[in-house]
């Protein structure tokens, strides 16, 4: 369902207080006027179940910063939230964004973002000049958009890569062979030429592919191709509901020849378990199948524990999954940027985010990056690194990679 265009949180009514440059300049006695942050989420649509599990938690921790004091560094103002639905529809969001940017006056937005709205963004940006950050975009077109998001190459591709050739070198799986299943949409594709590249470098054929049509309503004939193929392994970049169509159809056709390696919420989403349902999820969730995340709750990392706590007995949330904390973590590095940013003009924004860094160890990292979180030169995490689970029949996920946050081996296949 979607939710209301305009903000629903506090505002400061009928006040000018200048230009956008400064919003907080105030007489002594009067509050600091607000800091609009315009958020485009996809509450609505086919990417619905990134934004409706992530969503509760950016706005807790950002009603966290307000309660404990708001941006410090500009008189403790207090963040609003001008909240947005783009329903998953790219043009939407472009259209959208443009609404808070001139209408609402916003200089800075926020929101799931992924690579298709990220493209259709990037001329608005360009043109209005808006520093962005994206929550899932694997790529940042735009010198105003910053991403959290997974990069094709270091990211998403890297990641899967690597995790394939620790099966194959330590744990000793029988992998010669690969087809590449993936959504076919930007981000997919360009997972997908990177993740080719990198398995051939390795030694490993790549026999064929089974791209995912993102429109279908049924995944059966991309199963029978893969069944026909015969690959030791079968990796790429899937959605959440390109995953539970790919997972139906390999229910269905009882397929469990080959295993299943990617990411991420095709893999690894919880909502995997109850669209599929129990029976289904048991049977191929739990066999032969290891998913890509950035985040799980049984990670060996005090502070990830600590968010997953505090979101589920503070914040009452009732699904705490990769959206969750991902959302989460975008909420502390915009807290990070405003403190840091010498006004809310684009240039003092842009070498806010040049300039972020939450390093290994700090409370305020709650993903799974070893070498910490900040932006490169394109704008994107320089650690790209991610985890890799299996899922377990209760529903609950073990990391199996890296050893760093391991909690057992890879299950062996069956």
């Amino acid at each position: 369902m979607s939710i209301s265009r305009r903000s629903f949180g506090i505002g400061a009514t009928g006040l000018v207080l200048g230009t956008v440059a400064a919003p907080w300049v105030r007489n002594a006695s009067a509050e600091p006027a607000p800091i609009k942050i315009g958020v485009i989420n996809s509450m609505s649509g086919g990417l619905s179940a990134y934004a409706q599990e992530g969503k509760p938690a950016f706005d807790y921790i950002i009603d966290q910063i307000n309660k404990n004091g708001g941006i410090k560094s500009k008189d403790g103002a207090k963040i609003q939230l001008l909240q947005a639905d783009d329903a998953s529809q790219p043009a939407r969001t472009a259209t959208e964004a443009r609404r808070l940017i001139t209408e609402e006056k916003v200089p800075l937005l926020t929101g799931t973002i992924l690579s298709a709205q990220m493209l259709a963004l990037t001329p608005v940006l360009d043109e209005l000049k808006v520093p962005t950050l994206s929550i899932w975009a694997g790529g940042a077109k735009s010198n105003y958009m910053f991403s959290l998001g997974y990069p094709y190459d270091r990211g998403y591709a890297q990641s899967m890569h690597d995790f394939i050739v620790s099966l194959r070198d330590n744990d000793k799986f029988p992998i010669k062979t690969a087809v590449m299943c993936y959504s076919n949409y930007e981000a997919g594709q360009q997972v997908n030429k990177f993740l080719v590249e990198k398995l051939k470098a390795s030694g490993i054929e790549v026999i064929g592919e089974a791209p995912l049509d993102t429109k279908a309503q049924d995944q059966t004939s991309a199963m029978i191709r893969i069944r026909s193929l015969k690959p030791d392994v079968v990796t790429g970049l899937v959605t959440p509901r390109d995953g539970i169509l790919m997972h139906q159809a390999r229910y269905n056709l009882n397929y469990q020849g080959s295993l299943f390696v990617g990411g991420t919420g095709g893999y690894s989403d919880l909502s995997l378990w109850k669209d599929l349902g129990p029976e289904i999820g048991k049977a191929v969730l739990t066999r032969n199948l290891f998913g890509m995340t950035g985040f799980s709750a049984g990670a060996k990392m005090d502070s990830m524990q600590k968010i997953i706590t505090e979101l589920r007995d503070v914040a009452k949330l009732d699904r705490i999954g990769q959206g969750a904390v991902q959302y989460a973590q975008g909420a502390r590095v915009l807290q990070q940027v405003l403190e840091n940013a010498k006004s809310l003009e684009p240039d003092a924004l842009l070498a806010a985010f040049k300039g972020f860094k939450i390093p290994f160890g700090d409370p305020h990292l709650y993903i799974a990056k070893p070498k910490g979180l900040q932006f490169a030169e394109d704008r994107l995490l320089t650690d790209g690194s991610a985890m890799m689970i299996q899922w377990m029949p209760d529903q609950s996920q073990e990391v199996v990679f890296p050893k760093e946050f391991a909690q057992a081996a890879p299950r062996p296949k069956s």
